[in-house]
């Protein structure tokens, strides 16, 4: 006796859109695709599976971040692009984390490799932190210690004019 097949995220994540409940059918996809960037992996049919629900939704804005990651070019996808771009402007390091690729480059289509090399697009593995993400985190740690040097400055300036009044108080009297 074979174990009775369990469906897919994609298509549980149909069920719950043919349901009447493309919320459920976001997240159910949303988290499929933070699994496979977990492992680096690609799949075309989850972008375009998330791109149609968030059109339903109304959100064309993010329809269209899905679909950028696709091969799809139709009418409804061009409005989609067009109501990212507005959304998102044209910054590459804003696009790009609007987008959310995550896997080589070389797993996605070539007309998405076009778009992700014209953005710069560099893939990490996972655990491993985006420059955008490891500038930021340096700048922190550049502002932590640049106010330790001015506190430290501060407290040698008000030793030494601690001493300074001393001096002259002595020599006052």
């Amino acid at each position: 006796m074979e174990p009775e097949r369990r469906p897919s995220a994609l298509e549980r994540a149909r069920a719950d859109r043919a349901r009447g409940r493309p919320d459920l059918a976001r997240d159910r996809v949303t988290g499929y695709l933070a699994a496979l960037h977990a492992r680096g992996v690609y799949e075309q049919e989850a972008y375009l599976l998330l791109g149609e629900i968030h059109a339903e939704m109304r959100d064309y804005a993010r329809a269209g971040a899905a679909w950028l990651l696709t091969e799809r070019h139709d009418a409804l996808a061009e409005a989609a692009f067009d109501a990212f771009r507005t959304r998102y402007g044209d910054d590459p390091v804003n696009i790009l984390q609007a987008l959310k690729p995550r896997a080589p480059i070389e797993a996605y289509p070539q007309t998405v490799v076009e778009r992700l090399q014209a953005l710069k697009y560099r893939y990490r593995k996972p655990g491993e932190k985006h420059l955008a993400e490891a500038d930021a985190e340096q700048q922190k740690d550049l502002r932590g210690r640049d106010m330790g040097c001015v506190v430290f400055l501060a407290a040698m300036l008000g030793l030494l004019l601690y001493f300074v009044f001393l001096v002259v108080r002595a020599n006052w009297r």
